[in-house]
């Protein structure tokens, strides 16, 4: 599943390139009127679709989730020795604190 959600953002980061290659010398000059609105508005709508592939591409929150998932481990971890277990119903250990 990880590697069909690469290749899908390495596929859209590609379309999203070439849309900006193709358009960038099409597109009106950036003046104080609405064709220069909607020029700095189409350019910064392409940045954030290309940066955001990127950013899941370079993997730039997966260290972030890698973290998240050890400290998830040790806080579950540490609550079920702290908290005392039925014996009688869990067959699991009790711990004493």
């Amino acid at each position: 599943m990880q590697r069909k959600h690469t290749m899908r953002a390495f596929v859209y980061l590609t379309v999203g390139l070439a849309m900006l290659f193709y358009a960038l010398p099409r597109v009106p000059d950036v003046t104080m009127d609405i064709r220069g609105v909607f020029t700095i508005s189409w350019l910064a709508f392409a940045m954030l679709f290309i940066g955001a592939n990127l950013y899941y591409l370079i993997g730039v929150d997966k260290e972030r989730q890698i973290r998240r998932r050890r400290s998830d481990w040790l806080a579950r971890t540490l609550r079920n020795l702290r908290e005392p277990t039925n014996s009688k119903t869990s067959g699991k250990r009790r711990y004493m604190n």
